[in-house]
């Protein structure tokens, strides 16, 4: 284990955090809101206090491993989710410290499910802080550093990106990883600021607009309406939905249509298969929905609303809940599941791993019937390492495993394995939706502490795609 260096990074990643915690203090100072200020002045000086320290400690002699790479992205997500949740204590917005890691790890890990009752009653600064967890969590915060310390440009940051990257495989958009990060990164902010553009066009407040903007391309929903969306014009939620469908696709897509690579998007499977889910199943649930809208038009926007805000893990909402009926609600709870295009800020299991899955099953049952038979598993006519097709099949084990282990720890609170086994998808899929169709927070306040650390653990869980978080508990991660 290089430690050297993995607290060289968590320390820079600290130092970093703090310059995230600048927007909101300037706001609750302009706003006067001196709880506020005091929440945030403390936790930039906490997180300098202990990040420079370590920012300075001398970078080891050897580069990072992968064993390394996971730990120092476990560890990172770990620590600024804990020193994240400052303001909400200090300000009083939220008084019990886990209920405020719970609400930072929900940000950080883009999955949007919030404690607040009344959102719209916080102060100014406290909301935007919240979409700014979202933003930083949607790309990544490893890979924020990446793209602008010169110091992380060393040996070893691939394996920092692919410990962090959603997806099975994490894949350089150029030779270069500083450049690859970079890109990335230019691309998401590209996103955000075209986004709050076309809101304040369409007559949302400048504040709304932003808050929007950084919990959608991030996919994160959250919101600074207790309803979510469902106040806003049918325009603002128009460009949502684009913005949401567009952060459903790999951000490799977009590199290739700014370098003109059209055959390599022609070749992409997995975004025809997003294209086909998505329209397959609008279809299904509009029909089925159609009663409770008052023309074909209204009925298209929330059902397509709906299914990529869904498919999306952004999952914001366009009309009540009630207007969906069980059938639509089991539909929508199969896209938590799958996710979208690995690749992109959106969390679930991801289309690339359940169409490497489904080829697995496919192969295993095909040499069962012969078995001198040789299936080779390709995505994209490429061939999978044998590697990573064990890799996604232990991937899965581990999610679903969690998901039972969820739902059973929930059980000891009072809910019924049903819901539990919804709220599990949630959190672990980073979507944010509650216990039923007709809530769209946990409400856990009502929850025990060991729930809520659960539902923390799965978060991250989710956010990091397994692996790195589990790493962390296993004796053989900390052996030289």
């Amino acid at each position: 284990m290089n430690f050297q260096t993995i607290r060289k990074t968590v320390g820079t990643i600290l130092c970093l955090e703090a310059a995230f915690f600048v927007p909101p203090l300037m706001l609750s100072i302009a706003d006067g809101e001196m709880g506020s200020v005091r929440g945030f002045a403390l936790a930039i000086a906490a997180v300098l206090l202990f990040g420079l320290p370590m920012a300075f400690v001398r970078r080891g002699d050897s580069s990072l491993g992968p064993r390394d790479g996971c730990v120092t992205v476990a560890l990172a997500w770990i620590v600024i989710s804990i020193f994240g949740a400052i303001p909400f204590v200090v300000s009083g917005v939220i008084q019990n410290p886990i209920d405020a890691l719970f609400e930072t790890v929900s940000g950080f890990s883009t999955t949007g499910a919030t404690i607040l009752n009344d959102v719209e009653s916080a102060p100014r600064a406290i909301l935007l802080w919240r979409s700014i967890t979202n933003w930083v969590g949607g790309m990544g915060v490893l890979v924020f550093m990446l793209a602008i310390v010169p110091a992380s440009r060393e040996g070893g940051s691939m394996f920092l990106l692919r410990a962090e990257f959603p997806g099975p495989m994490a894949v350089k958009l150029v030779p270069r990883m500083q450049k690859s990060a970079k890109l990335l990164y230019e691309i998401y902010i590209l996103l955000t600021v075209l986004q709050i553009a076309l809101l304040s066009i369409g007559s949302v407040p400048l504040f709304d607009s932003v808050n929007i903007a950084l919990s959608t391309v991030s996919t994160g929903g959250f919101s600074v309406k207790n309803d979510s969306l469902i106040s806003y014009s049918v325009y603002a939620q128009n460009v949502t939905l684009v913005f949401m469908t567009l952060c459903s696709i790999s951000f490799s897509v977009f590199y290739c249509l700014a370098a003109r690579e059209f055959l390599r998007i022609k070749r992409n499977h997995e975004l025809r298969l997003f294209a086909v889910i998505v329209v397959t199943v609008s279809l299904l649930i509009g029909v089925t929905s159609s009663a409770g809208f008052g023309s074909i038009g209204e009925n298209l926007h929330h059902t397509l609303f709906q299914v990529i805000s869904v498919i999306s893990t952004t999952c914001y909402v366009s009309v009540d809940a009630g207007f969906w009926s069980s059938f639509a609600w089991a539909l929508l709870i199969m896209l938590m599941i799958t996710g979208p295009m690995a690749g992109s800020t959106g969390g679930g299991m991801k289309l690339s791993r359940v169409m490497i899955l489904a080829k697995s099953t496919y192969r295993a049952i095909a040499e069962t019937i012969t078995p001198s038979s040789v299936h080779i598993i390709s995505v994209d006519d490429e061939v999978i390492e044998e590697d990573t097709v064990s890799a996604v099949n232990s991937f899965a084990v581990a999610y679903f495993m969690a998901l039972v282990l969820t739902a059973v720890i929930l059980s000891l609170d009072g809910l019924d394995f049903g819901k539990g086994i919804v709220v599990a998808i949630s959190s672990t899929g980073n979507i944010g939706y509650g216990f039923d169709a007709n809530t769209f927070t946990y409400g856990v306040s009502g929850l025990s502490l060991f729930s809520k650390l659960a539902l923390c653990f799965d978060m991250f869980l989710g956010r990091l795609e397994v692996f790195p978080l589990l790493l962390l508990f296993a004796p053989a991660t900390w052996r030289k």
